[in-house]
């Protein structure tokens, strides 16, 4: 997400397209898929950065055929989150406080599963305008982790590409089963 006069969500820009065998090839087999939460970068509250991406991972698996699980600290997983500053693990460095949010990798990209939030955002579980909402933000990387690309049609989308405040019952709303979804996750590229 990136900031535009708001904050905004932003993806890997250069590989927002999925080659056209994406789907048939490395694709798990597995319905239940971990996620593991980098903590040493984040001066956000452990305890609500958990529960908020949890919930983020719950609200999708409504929408599809898919189990999310927090890994233990020992266990490899299939998706890592992280808080991260400036320039960090990949080639897509963080441009501070108001800038982009966070960003994510698609499925058939090599670091695919990844998902990096920038540590200098005011990160908050308030729904009050003050703030950038985790779970918001979590739950539309989650949605690139899935394989979903931005929706620019509809600015309620959680998959819209600017920072909107969406409240819980509506993080996830119906807009979502009309999304073309090509999810390497979920198997097949289909209209929901």
């Amino acid at each position: 997400m990136k900031r535009s006069p708001r904050p905004a969500i932003t993806t890997n820009p250069d590989a927002v397209q999925a080659p056209d065998d994406c789907i048939l090839r490395d694709r798990p087999i597995n319905r239940t898929l971990t996620w593991k939460l980098d903590y040493d970068h984040s001066f956000y509250d452990l305890t609500k950065t958990s529960r908020q991406i949890k919930q983020s991972f719950n609200d999708w698996a409504r929408y599809t055929k898919l189990t999310f699980h927090q890994a233990t600290e020992q266990e490899n997983a299939d998706f890592n989150l992280a808080f991260q500053s400036g320039q960090h693990s990949d080639e897509y460095p963080f441009d501070g406080r108001d800038g982009t949010l966070a960003h994510a990798f698609y499925p058939w990209q090599h670091k695919r599963g990844q998902i990096h939030f920038d540590s200098t955002e005011k990160w908050t579980d308030k729904y009050n305008g003050k703030g950038h909402n985790l779970r918001i933000v979590a739950s539309h990387e989650i949605g690139h982790i899935l394989g979903l690309e931005h929706n620019i049609d509809n600015k309620k989308s959680i998959m819209y590409p600017f920072y909107n405040l969406i409240l819980p019952e509506d993080m996830l709303p119906k807009e979502v089963s009309k999304l073309f979804v090509c999810s390497f996750y979920v198997g097949r590229c289909k209209l929901k």
